[in-house]
C-alpha cells in the first residue's frame, strides 16, 4: 500500500479549476471501512438524493457507474470521494473516517480533502526476526511490506544478532538505516524498532541517525508478522493526529478577538474579505446550507438545501479564505468547542 494520498492538494487544485458552467457539481463521499452498510448501497442511495435535486431544477439524472469498491479498500482507502460534472468522474481516496455525504452545488465540496491533507500520516517499522529484518510502512488503514533483508549469513540462525561478527552486523545495520532514510516521506512521523532481547539491535544513538523519533517495541523475535507492533504504531499515529487537530483549534481560540471576529457564519465572509482573519478552523462534520456572495461576503442561511445554489457555507467560506491567503484547518467536530462549527482568529 503506497501513499495514495500524497497528491491530495493536486486533486484539490484540479477540482477547484474545473469550470462548472450550467450544470451542477456533484460531490459524494462513500465510507469503505468501519461501516455496516455496503458501499454499493450507500452509493445508490446518494445518487437518488442527487437525482432528486437535479430533476427539481430540470437537469438530467446522473449517469455514473459503480466502481470496484474492494480494490479501493485493499489500497487503504477509508472514504472514497466521487466527483462528477458534465459527464466526467474523478475518484479521490481519503484516509479519513466520515459519514456518507452528497452535495449538489455550484462547486465541488472540498472540506474532506483538506482534512485528509492534514490528517494523513504514516510510520515506519523495522521488525527484526529470525529470518533477518523487514521494513513496513504503517498508516491508519493498514500496513504494507516495503522490503525484507537478510544479514550476512545465507541462512540466519534464530539468534543471529549475537552470532554474527561485529563488523558484519555493523555493515548490515548501516545498510538498513540507509534504506530507512530512503523510505521516509514528508508525512512519516515515527520509526519503530523491534528486536527485544538483542541489545546489538537497539542502540537509540544509532537509530536516531534516521532523523525520526524512535520507539522500541517488544515484539517477539519469532514473529514473522508483528501484529502487536502494527497496532501500537497506529495508536502512536492517532496521537499525532489528535495533537495536530487540538493545536490548530487551541491556537485559533487563544488568538481570537471575539469582539472583532464574528461567531456566526453570517458575518464570517465579510471578516475574511476585510482581512480580520488569519486562520480559519472549521468542522468537517457540520454543514450550513445557504448562499455566499464571494465579492461582498454577504451570506444567506437556509434551514436545508433547496437547490444547487445552496451549498455548504462552511465549504464556500473555506474556499474564500484560501483565495484570500488565509490559513485553513478542517478538523472533526469533536475538537471544536461545544456549539461551534468554526473558530476564526
Amino acid at each position: 500500500m503506497s501513499n495514495i494520498y500524497h497528491d491530495h492538494l493536486d486533486h484539490l487544485e484540479h477540482l477547484r479549476s474545473i469550470k462548472i458552467g450550467s450544470s451542477p457539481a456533484i460531490s459524494m463521499y462513500i465510507p469503505l471501512r468501519w461501516t455496516d452498510l455496503p458501499p454499493g448501497k450507500v452509493f445508490s442511495a446518494l445518487v437518488k438524493v442527487a437525482d432528486s435535486l437535479l430533476l427539481k431544477e430540470g437537469h438530467p439524472k446522473l449517469i455514473i457507474n459503480h466502481t470496484d469498491w474492494e480494490r479501493w479498500e485493499k489500497q487503504g482507502t477509508i472514504t472514497l470521494g466521487i466527483f462528477y460534472h458534465a459527464g466526467v468522474t474523478t475518484l479521490i481516496p481519503l484516509p479519513i473516517r466520515m459519514q456518507p455525504r452528497v452535495v449538489v452545488a455550484d462547486s465541488f465540496h472540498i472540506k474532506p480533502i483538506l482534512a485528509a491533507a492534514s490528517e494523513y500520516m504514516d510510520a515506519l517499522l523495522l521488525h527484526f526476526n529470525e529470518r533477518g529484518a523487514s521494513l513496513y510502512r504503517i498508516n491508519s488503514a493498514g500496513e504494507t511490506l516495503v522490503d525484507s533483508f537478510l544479514p550476512a549469513e545465507t541462512k540466519p540462525k534464530f539468534d543471529w544478532p549475537s552470532r554474527i561478527d561485529k563488523s558484519s552486523l555493523h555493515e548490515f545495520l548501516e545498510f538498513l538505516i540507509l534504506d530507512v532514510k530512503g523510505s521516509i516521506k514528508n508525512c512519516t512521523k515515527i520509526l519503530g524498532i523491534t528486536g527485544s532481547g538483542f541489545s546489538e539491535l537497539r542502540s537509540e544513538l544509532f537509530w536516531k541517525k534516521a532523523g525520526l523519533p524512535i520507539v522500541f517495541l517488544d515484539e517477539s523475535f519469532k514473529s514473522d508478522s508483528p501484529q502487536n507492533s502494527f497496532s501500537i504504531m497506529r495508536l502512536r499515529l492517532s496521537l499525532f493526529v489528535n495533537e495536530k487537530h487540538s493545536q490548530a483549534v487551541l491556537k485559533a481560540i487563544k488568538t481570537n478577538s471575539s469582539f472583532e471576529i464574528s461567531s456566526s457564519v453570517k458575518g464570517l465572509g465579510e471578516d475574511i474579505l476585510n482581512k480580520k482573519i488569519n486562520h480559519l478552523c472549521v468542522s468537517l462534520d457540520d454543514m450550513h446550507f445557504g448562499e455566499l456572495d464571494s465579492t461582498t461576503g454577504q451570506v444567506i442561511v437556509n434551514k436545508s438545501q433547496f437547490n444547487s445554489r445552496d451549498d455548504d457555507l462552511l465549504d464556500d467560506l473555506v474556499e474564500l479564505a484560501i483565495d484570500n491567503g488565509i490559513k485553513v484547518s478542517v478538523v472533526p467536530k469533536k475538537y471544536l468547542p461545544n456549539g461551534r462549527s468554526f473558530v476564526a482568529s
